[in-house]
């Protein structure tokens, strides 16, 4: 064998085990995420119960205004919809690219299992290679960026614990994939004796 291919060999091991311990970390790590979502609901139910009452005495509640039904699902919503007129170009700008962090964190979310997984799966043939590489450097270069958008779509929540956990979990997460992504990209160019 040469030693190109057993350098090779050593990168997907350390590829797979690297990519295994993420993925476990990530897993373990991210359990608490759902407790979030049920206290969450809670707090919207004990609030809904307390302002049931006094719903019940507004006419405009019994009646099915509309601006009235609008007003109590606002408060339902814990206000969630701001008043952008009074925000600068540049908050409002950061408001809107903050929003895009939902849509963009699905991306590193799916490649890195997805190297992993190919990494896996082709460990015995060397076509499999270029698609691990694309998935770990695509993931690794989205991945600070989605971490960056979450930050920006968390400026203005309420400070919590969890959520305080959730944007470091992100940072680590973005800063190790970028790594990743730095080592894979070095580590393919100089086994292709590029560098």
């Amino acid at each position: 064998m040469s030693s190109v291919f057993l350098q090779q060999t050593s990168t997907r091991r350390w590829l797979t085990m690297l990519f295994s311990a993420l993925v476990m970390l990530t897993l373990v790590l991210s359990v608490p995420a759902g407790a979030h979502t049920e206290h969450k609901k809670k707090e919207v139910a004990a609030q809904q119960r307390q302002q049931a009452p006094t719903d019940a005495l507004n006419p405009a509640a019994m009646q099915g205004d509309p601006a009235a039904a609008h007003g109590q699902m606002g408060e339902m919503m814990g206000d969630m919809e701001k008043d952008r007129t009074s925000m600068s170009m540049l908050a409002r700008l950061l408001d809107w690219l903050g929003r895009l962090h939902p849509v963009i964190v699905h991306f590193p979310i799916a490649f890195f299992p997805a190297a992993l997984f190919t990494a896996v799966v082709g460990r015995r043939r060397p076509a499999f290679a270029s698609p691990v590489q694309f998935l770990v450097v695509a993931g690794g270069i989205i991945a600070p960026i989605a971490a960056a958008l979450g930050w920006l779509d968390a400026m203005s929540a309420d400070p919590d614990p969890l959520l305080t956990f959730h944007r470091w979990l992100g940072t680590a997460t973005g800063v190790g994939g970028l790594a990743l992504a730095v080592w894979a990209w070095r580590s393919r160019r100089r086994i292709a004796g590029l560098e």
